[in-house]
């Protein structure tokens, strides 16, 4: 993942050094955050630190997410395209669609949407977009997404958007992309059971993941869904024993956090130490 504490990220050679140390060095994809404003002072909390203030200040860049995967899509082959994430009830969903299946068709079927619905009210009221019911935005967006990239043409009624005999091109590379849910509350447990194809619960102990994962598994069941195919990302640890009990639950993904310097030489060295000292001994 970029760092988004220095404003090198939006600088073309680091985005394509970083995406080329990343998949020399076998990560399996890169992931990006959003924020389309930092308001210079906000009363919302941040869910996922003890002071409810988020690292980021906004005099940082924060690119565009699609925008920087979409170019770093053009200097990588294999690395896959993350958003995590990106900040769904604020798009208009149908653009949002045909934008996400042009990345997705472009780079061969390497793009993951991981979506949430948003903490920061500010940012919210300075997008133009109402905070209330952002989760039942979010649901609806997500099942029109999906309408606009199956075959044909496509229709969606829902009650924040509607459309009839639509047809959307290009279409995702495999005709699908895969949503990835985040976040630590209930109900983003519960909106990954129903309809994610991924969780990335943030900032979890394992036995907090226990319960989020106990009540995503309720959920998926309760509307048909195999549990077991909802696939697991957490953040990325150097505890060997923490990583194995993140394992044993089920998760197959972890995402670290690449350093604030843009050198890029801690953060290739801090993805071999995760290697040698969790990632090669998960087996053993």
């Amino acid at each position: 993942m970029p760092s988004y504490r220095t404003s090198a990220v939006a600088d073309p050679a680091y985005a394509t050094a970083l995406a080329r140390l990343a998949e020399a060095e076998g990560c399996e994809s890169i992931w990006v955050v959003e924020h389309v404003v930092v308001p210079a002072s906000y009363r919302s909390r941040y869910p996922y630190s003890a002071d409810g203030r988020m690292g980021l200040t906004g005099d940082e860049a924060i690119p565009d997410p699609l925008d920087w995967l979409a170019y770093v899509a053009g200097c990588t082959e294999r690395l896959r395209l993350a958003t995590g994430m990106l900040i769904l009830p604020e798009h208009n969903p149908v653009v949002l669609a045909k934008r996400l299946a042009t990345i997705d068709a472009l780079s061969g079927g390497r793009l993951l949407v991981g979506v949430g619905v948003g903490w920061l009210r500010e940012e919210f009221e300075a997008v133009g977009v109402p905070f209330e019911a952002r989760g039942q935005r979010a649901d609806e967006y997500v099942a029109a997404m999906r309408a606009l990239w199956a075959p044909g043409a496509s229709s969606y009624q829902g009650r924040f958007v509607s459309f009839s005999g639509v047809k959307c091109h290009p279409k995702p590379a495999a005709g699908r992309i895969p949503v990835v849910v985040g976040g630590s509350s209930p109900a983003a447990a519960r909106r990954a059971g129903r309809l994610g194809d991924g969780f990335f619960p943030l900032g979890m102990s394992p036995e907090e993941l226990a319960r989020a994962l106990s009540a995503m598994a309720e959920e998926a069941r309760r509307f048909g869904r195999d549990p077991a195919e909802v696939e697991v990302t957490v953040h990325a640890t150097m505890d060997l024993d923490l990583a194995r009990r993140y394992a044993e639950l089920g998760v197959s993904r972890m995402v670290a956090s690449a350093f604030d310097r843009p050198g890029l030489d801690d953060t290739r060295a801090m993805l071999g130490r995760l290697i040698e000292r969790v990632i090669s001994k998960l087996g053993d």
